[in-house]
Formats: C-alpha cells, sequence, structure tokens
C-alpha cells in the first residue's frame, strides 16, 4: 500500500513544482515590443512634444524657454530640431530659424530648453514646431 502511495504521489509533486523560478515571457510580446521599438525610432515626430514661450532679457536677446516632452515607451531621442516663428502682433510670420538641442530625451520624460537669439523687431509671439530628431542608441 505505501508503494502505490508513493508511485502516485512521487510524480505529482514533479508536475507540481516548476524548475523554473523566473516565467520567460512569451514570444509574441518580444515580438510586440521589437515592433514597437521599431515604430518609435521610425517616426520620432509622432511622439515628441514642445511648448515654451519667449521674452527679452537686458541685453535685448529674444529668450525662448520651453520643455520637450517624450512620449515613447522605448526609445530616446537625441539631436531634436526646433523652428521657431517669430509671429507678429496678426499672427503672421516674421521670421522663422531653426536650432538644434543636443540633450537626450529618454523615454516618457521631459527636458527643460533655453535659446538666447538676437531680438526680431516686432515679435509678440513665437511658434515652435519639432522638424527631426534622431532616435538614440
Amino acid at each position: 500500500m505505501k508503494r502505490v502511495f508513493l508511485v502516485t504521489c512521487f510524480p505529482v509533486l514533479f508536475l507540481a513544482c516548476n524548475s523554473s523560478s523566473t516565467p520567460q515571457p512569451p514570444a509574441k510580446y518580444e515580438e510586440k515590443k521589437a515592433s514597437l521599438e521599431e515604430i518609435e525610432k521610425g517616426s520620432p515626430l509622432k511622439f515628441l512634444r514642445v511648448q515654451g514661450s519667449h521674452h527679452r532679457n537686458l541685453v535685448n536677446q529674444a529668450v525662448v524657454t520651453g520643455e520637450i516632452t517624450n512620449k515613447a515607451t522605448l526609445v530616446s531621442y537625441k539631436n531634436i530640431t526646433l523652428r521657431i516663428s517669430w509671429l507678429d502682433k496678426d499672427g503672421a510670420v516674421i521670421e522663422k530659424q531653426k536650432e538644434v538641442l543636443d540633450d537626450v530625451v529618454k523615454p516618457n520624460s521631459t527636458i527643460d530648453f533655453k535659446i538666447k537669439t538676437n531680438h526680431v523687431k516686432g515679435t509678440e509671439s513665437v511658434s515652435m514646431d519639432i522638424v527631426s530628431a534622431i532616435a538614440d542608441k
């Protein structure tokens, strides 16, 4: 009787215990993660947002301050090119200029920036867009 009990319980114990202590993610999860990373690397403008403002300092320079937010979940971006449009009181574009920011914006984070440049006469406001960015390794 003891043998029958041991013979039936022993295999059950081995089947119930998992030899691996950490579960492995399914292959589909890894494929989706790789696919998402490719999408984020290929289209940085979908995941980056910019907002900010401007003012004049004491030496008559225009100071543009703002923040860039990265909504991507896996990819960091660097060498972000901003297009700054200087607008008059009617909203017409007076001048445009491009600035490259060397900072790296990590996934799901925000960085602050400050750009000093020559003041554009007649400026009432500025508009900023992100023109390009490079996915960081």
